[in-house]
């Protein structure tokens, strides 16, 4: 990934995924309170024309490939690899700036004009080069038609993960975003232990290692959508004996894991699985693929 194309991604998308979330929206940009400090007026503002963010409480400021130097500690090459392994990319289409202050944060970013089930052709095979077969993405996932506001000359489609307020994940291989409510998916399949994942193709990733690596116990699924979630899915999860953390190996990851064990039920265990079965891979599709890769390497030396 080129330094433009990492600046191009959405800075509220970033922010998202490392738990943040806009605590006023104005014409034209967001303000937080800042990722780097705690505080209680905010003092974070991410320029929604610009894609350009400024900490007026310590006068920096910079693109998305600085952020992720500042909230990863890390140098540049270092963050360019986070932001690829992070499967975050810009939008095939420019988004919509909210026009007035009542329309900032509430404004739809696309509109969804069809639903339907999940057999796009270019859509499957991107799942497959994901180390995802066909039907364990259709019995998850469906495929929506949408377009971007002023856009509809320009329709799109991507790989849809229904929510339990009627929302939707989507995903592509140039876009990821979210059609309505965000919101948590609850799969309950009437057990007492609990994996709980940021995302649905790390939940898809799951089901495709349970295939190949039969005997692991039946769960209920808690997939959060984004690690913004994390606090909120405490009254379904407090239900089951054990939970299952399957999240990244980075710090939105771990900051999900601490809300998450702050808002268990005292008779529920909390268990991180993320660095007992994949320590050196950030998430378990990055894990998924590796082990397919190397499966496929062994079957090529025989």
């Amino acid at each position: 990934m080129k330094s433009q194309e990492a600046n191009a991604i959405p800075l509220r998308e970033i922010l998202e995924k490392y738990g943040h979330e806009p605590v006023r929206s104005y014409h034209g940009y967001l303000m937080y309170s800042s990722p780097f400090r705690n505080e209680e007026t905010p003092s974070f503002m991410v320029n929604l024309h610009t894609n350009k963010w400024k900490d007026f409480g310590e006068d920096s400021s910079g693109g998305v490939a600085d952020l992720v130097m500042r909230l990863e500690r890390c140098d540049f090459h270092s963050a360019m690899r986070r932001i690829e392994k992070s499967d975050l990319s810009a939008p095939s289409d420019p988004l919509p700036v909210p026009t007035s202050a009542g329309d900032a944060g509430t404004s739809p970013r696309l509109t969804v004009d069809n639903i339907n089930p999940l057999t796009n052709r270019m859509l499957l095979e991107y799942m497959g080069r994901r180390g995802i077969d066909a039907d364990i993405a259709k019995a998850y996932c469906k495929e929506a038609y949408y377009h971007f506001s002023g856009r509809k000359d320009r329709r799109c489609f991507a790989v849809a993960f229904p929510n339990d307020k009627g929302g939707m994940e989507l995903r592509n291989p140039i876009f990821k975003g979210c059609a309505g409510v965000k919101a948590v998916t609850c799969l309950d399949n009437g057990g007492d232990r609990c994996a709980v994942f940021e995302g649905f193709m790390d939940f898809l990733s799951y089901l495709q290692y349970a295939r190949e690596h039969p005997g692991l116990p039946p769960m209920n699924f808690c997939i959060l959508n984004s690690t913004a979630m994390a606090g909120r899915s405490g009254e379904f999860l407090s239900r089951h004996r054990l939970v299952h953390a399957f999240l990244d190996n980075d710090k939105a990851g771990m900051d999900a894991l601490e809300k998450l064990e702050g808002n268990l039920g005292k008779d529920t265990v909390l268990v991180n699985e993320s660095v007992r079965l994949y320590p050196r891979h950030n998430d378990f599709n990055e894990f998924l693929q590796a082990c397919k890769k190397k499966a496929m390497t062994a079957g090529n030396e025989m």
